[in-house]
């Protein structure tokens, strides 16, 4: 590893410890009315910002998506899950604001009809691919019984999170060490076949773990049995890795390195491109 290389990984741990101890934070407290609206308005923030970066990507394409449209209706999104989740008369909201954003999309390119199919299609992806995801995070931490009744989801939040990321983590420092044959060179350059069985098979541990622990512990809607553990491990350690070269592809066809210059995490998309497709994973194993 290279001293550059050591720089950037020891300013990413330092920014990465300080987002664990503040989301630890608000965890601890996410029960609180407050809190939630904290939360929510975090989230938000988090869609807002990765719509963002999503078109400036399209841009680097010689693409005009209407940004401002997309921003609005991706923190929209956001609401309209938490709201769906907390009161039932809410519970068609977020199929409302898609089904509204794509007609603002549409209407966004009467006056200039050029290029019209890939704007509008882009512009539609983008809110779907950053802002629904990130919206089920928050279904996750509050979600809604089927009594009607809310109950305590952080730590099907923290085994969403923690899976994820120790996928990541495996899969970096296996690859990074031992790896020798390359994943897809043409999108990640660093990730190796034994970096990705390394993140699979971290995944799976790090859920049956967390089983463990449901078992063991007073975390009454933390049920998590083995082999749910074992599957739910599986589909993570693939779409979490998927995740993360989905987001790599984009990049490298917008050729850019970071979706954003945010230091030490480089952009949004950056740090939760493996979350945006193990959320839904999580969420409707929940809901089913």
């Amino acid at each position: 590893m290279t001293r550059k290389n050591l720089a950037d990984l020891n300013k990413r741990l330092v920014v990465s410890s300080i987002a664990v101890g503040v989301l630890a934070l608000l965890l601890a407290f996410s029960l609180s009315f407050y809190v939630q609206m904290v939360f929510v308005l975090l989230v938000a923030a988090l869609a807002g910002v990765g719509v963002w970066e999503y078109a400036q990507l399209a841009r680097a394409k010689d693409l005009e998506p209407a940004v401002k449209s997309m921003v609005t209706v991706a923190v929209l999104e956001v609401f309209a899950i938490f709201a769906a989740h907390k009161l039932f008369v809410f519970y068609e909201m977020p199929v409302i604001v898609i089904a509204v954003g794509a007609l603002v999309f549409f209407l966004s390119h009467f006056k200039d009809r050029s290029a019209a199919i890939f704007h509008v299609a882009v512009e539609f992806f983008g809110v779907c691919y950053v802002a629904v995801p990130l919206g089920f995070m928050l279904a996750i931490l509050y979600p809604m019984s089927t009594s009607g009744m809310p109950w305590d989801g952080r730590w099907w939040l923290v085994y969403l999170i923690l899976v994820t990321k120790v996928t990541d983590v495996g899969a970096y420092f296996v690859g990074r060490i031992w790896g020798r044959i390359k994943l897809a060179p043409s999108l990640s350059p660093k990730k190796t076949v034994e970096g990705a069985i390394a993140g699979f098979v971290c995944a799976i541990v790090c859920s049956v773990f967390m089983s463990f622990i449901s078992g063991f512990a007073p975390f009454t809607t933390f049920d998590l049995p083995f082999f749910a553990a074992v599957i739910l491990g599986m589909c993570i350690g693939v779409a979490g890795q998927v995740g993360d070269l989905a987001e790599s592809l984009l990049k490298r066809d917008a050729v850019v390195k970071d979706s954003n210059v945010l230091p030490g995490i480089g952009g949004v998309l950056d740090m939760v491109d493996s979350l945006l497709l193990t959320a839904p994973i999580v969420y409707f194993y929940l809901k089913l």
